[in-house]
């Protein structure tokens, strides 16, 4: 994940120094220090006694006593400290002087166990120099927590440390935001920083913030049985992290169901109140519940610290990179501050996330997995039918029209669709939407010129995405992004006002033109239908296409019997090629 990426997600959902923190995650522990030992009591129990040496290790010579001290045996102690400082990895290796620590914790006696993301436990990041630019070794300590949560999806927290110099701060990630503890000295506080160091090896799994949703045995996971890599996955640390794997029972060898695991944010209505809904509704081509529960939230894991606002970096300690934009940081002199220094407050306050587990049927395959072009405009004829339905029977707008939200079903019968609608996380009963707040809901590259200008989400906003999505998927022709020329590598980029005059100039005729020439012959049977589409979504007004809705039942009926129409036209056409 590139670094703008993770400062662009990390960056407004940061808290601290949290009073409180090394109380609520070290409390348990006890320490006694006496003479050369420190005596471990855990639950008033004692653990263990190690020794402590007579002086604090400077920072020139850190990493080479942490390895030592760490790798003897310890009472009580659980896995192993790694350390990656240039060529043992996990992937990407800080520049510099920089090391990245790893408290791992292994399932199984794997030979190569500190590259498994899916067994580190606590991640630290150290700098010999206290006037490394603090951002940077920050960034590169989330970079190590995105690829814990990435390959431990149903984790509930994290907790990591960030070492410059001899200054420490204390961090935990959750899928909220990320938090720090008071700035200490590992010179002055050495007995505390050993303390530390010693509890993060002797905390439970739930201590530590891991949590038996998935249960394995010889044959694999299961609640359902899994497969063992996810079908689809959200790349961000703080968000939804929404993570999806085909299931089956496990008397079955038929992967008929999907398990997703999703933060969703707790003012949003829960997803299976409107899969529901939509079953209850008759809704045509509705995916149905199979499973729902609700497991944990942020603000209950949090509980017990004080939260004032979020924080985000300062603009006064950007610093400038060649090819970047102004406003980016500048290099900084050290001081003994940690987080306060070089943040500032947003307004925001925190954001408390539920994580729900939801188990759906039927299974299908990703868009772009498409075999032929007749199957590709089926899919989206019956995807564009299904929404219709939604609208109509369950009055239920989906409000997320993207390539990750339809999916292929083989071998339906005759009558029954073959492109569907999944997801209805951003979705809204429609009696919902009148008097509720004008936000910006969808995928960016996919939202509709008039939900960029924050207008009301209608479900001619929805019809306009399917068109981009179109586009898009012939475009990227089977693969994740278009070509780098493309004009449509402009759809992700760039403010909510930009995009809508970017994509605006792209609907007119001209532009059109333009983004037809980027098929490529396979594909050119298909630019009638797109440009039939087009002219179907942006009638001309005066001259200028018209982004607006009508929503009269007159209108919506011709809307949707004219993109359904195109698509079938085209199929016919297809079919006798």
């Amino acid at each position: 994940m590139p670094e703008e990426d993770i400062l662009d997600n990390i960056d407004g959902r940061m808290h601290g120094p949290m009073s409180g923190f090394i109380k609520k995650y070290f409390g348990n522990f006890q320490y006694a220090h006496q003479d050369a030992f420190l005596e471990i009591q855990v639950a008033g129990r004692v653990s263990g006694r190690c020794t402590v040496p007579s002086a604090a290790p400077s920072s020139d010579n850190f990493l080479q006593w942490f390895s030592n001290y760490t790798s003897r045996e310890l009472d009580g102690a659980r896995g192993s400290w790694h350390i990656s400082s240039g060529g043992a990895a996990p992937e990407h290796e800080s520049d510099d002087d920089g090391a990245r620590l790893f408290l791992t914790m292994s399932s199984s006696p794997a030979s190569n166990v500190q590259t498994r993301w899916d067994s580190v436990q606590v991640i630290g990041q150290f700098y010999h120099r206290a006037s490394v630019c603090y951002q940077d070794g920050l960034l590169r300590l989330c970079r190590s927590a995105h690829q814990v949560f990435a390959s431990q999806p149903t984790r509930l927290f994290l907790h990591g440390f960030y070492i410059r110099g001899s200054l420490i701060e204390l961090w935990v990630f959750d899928r909220s935001g990320l938090y720090c503890s008071d700035l200490f000295d590992i010179q002055k506080d050495f007995i505390q920083f050993l303390s530390i160091v010693l509890s993060y090896q002797r905390m439970t799994d739930q201590d530590l913030g891991r949590i038996n949703i998935i249960e394995t045995d010889k044959g694999g996971s299961y609640i359902l049985y899994l497969e063992s890599q996810p079908i689809a996955s959200r790349e961000d640390l703080v968000g939804t992290g929404t993570t999806c794997y085909r299931a089956r029972m496990p008397d079955s060898n038929r992967w008929n169901y999907v398990l997703k695991f999703k933060w969703r944010w707790a003012r949003e209505r829960p997803e299976d109140e409107l899969l529901k809904l939509a079953k209850e509704k008759r809704a045509w081509g509705a995916v149905s519940l199979d499973y729902y529960e609700e497991i944990e939230s942020t603000a209950n894991l949090r509980r017990g610290l004080r939260w004032g606002s979020h924080r985000k970096f300062a603009r006064m300690h950007f610093r400038k990179r060649s090819g970047n934009i102004e406003g980016q940081r500048q290099e900084i002199t050290c001081n003994t501050d940690g987080l306060v220094e070089y943040t500032e407050e947003t307004g925001n306050l925190f954001q408390n996330r539920i994580l729900a587990c939801i188990v759906t049927s039927p299974v299908g395959r990703p868009l772009h997995t498409f075999q032929s072009l007749l199957e590709l405009i089926q899919v989206f004829r019956d995807a564009v039918k299904c929404h219709r339905s939604l609208c109509n029977d369950a009055k239920i707008l989906h409000q997320d029209i993207s390539p990750g939200n339809m999916i292929i079903l083989d071998g339906q019968d005759e009558g029954k669709p073959q492109g569907i609608l999944i997801d209805l996380d951003s979705a809204i009963e429609l009696a919902e939407g009148v008097g509720t707040d004008l936000d910006i809901t969808g995928t960016r590259p996919f939202m509709a010129i008039g939900v960029l200008k924050s207008e009301r989400h209608t479900y001619r906003h929805d019809l306009e995405s399917f068109l981009y999505v179109f586009l898009w998927t012939i475009i990227t022709n089977h693969t994740e992004n278009p070509p780098e020329t493309s004009k449509l590598r402009q759809w992700s980029s760039g403010d909510w006002d930009e995009l809508a005059v970017r994509k605006s100039l792209d609907m007119n005729q001209r532009g059109f033109q333009a983004i037809l020439e980027e098929f490529t012959p396979e594909f050119s049977s298909l630019k009638p239908l797109a440009e039939r589409l087009r002219q179907i979504l942006f009638p001309l007004q005066a001259g200028v296409i018209w982004t607006g809705t009508d929503g009269s039942p007159e209108a919506v009926d011709k809307l949707y019997d004219g993109m359904i129409r195109a698509f079938e036209e085209a199929i016919t056409s297809e079919g006798v090629r």
